[in-house]
């Protein structure tokens, strides 16, 4: 009688893992982008709006035009995330797509502007097999973001994400 009790617990952990195993991971924190600042900053921060494109065009290296701060939400490493923005690509496959970039909280940054400050970058590696064809539309992102450092010649960021899955834009509330 006692082994029999001993087997069924054993049966029954076993299915218990394997199902947990087999189960679909937790939806993403969906955050915005005053999330990624640490909580001494968030404190009466308003959303910037993005400098006047024409201010910038022509002026020579906009990376070195980079301010602000490197401090990190803390709280945010190795969760899973889903956040909003539009691309910046750091490099290209040879079919046009791009799987190493920087996301942005708007459309320029980088590129036309200069880059929003560090802890409102984030780098994103996609992992194989995926990747964004146009820079044009914002688009979600789902990955596990972690703080760590990343400089590129189009300036730092302060998160790298771990990307597994891109969306296009479609406003939804937190």
């Amino acid at each position: 009688m006692k082994t029999r009790y001993l087997l069924a617990l054993v049966v029954a952990a076993t299915m218990a893992g394997n199902a947990a195993a087999h189960a679909e991971p937790a939806p993403p924190l969906q955050i915005d982008w005053s999330s990624l600042l640490p909580e001494k900053e968030r404190q009466n921060v308003q959303a910037p709006a993005p400098p006047a494109m024409h201010d910038y065009l022509g002026e020579g290296d906009i990376t070195a035009l980079q301010t602000g701060s490197y401090e990190a939400n803390h709280a945010l490493d190795g969760k899973r995330i889903k956040v909003p923005g539009f691309v910046v690509p750091l490099e290209r496959s040879a079919d046009g797509r791009i799987s190493d970039f920087l996301l942005v909280p708007y459309f320029g940054a980088c590129i036309h502007l200069p880059p929003p400050p560090p802890n409102q970058v984030v780098y994103v590696r996609m992992r194989a097999g995926t990747g964004v064809r146009s820079i044009d539309d914002a688009i979600w992102v789902t990955g596990t973001l972690r703080t760590a450092l990343h400089r590129s010649d189009m300036g730092a960021a302060v998160y790298t994400l771990d990307g597994e899955k891109l969306e296009p834009y479609r406003h939804a509330q937190p």
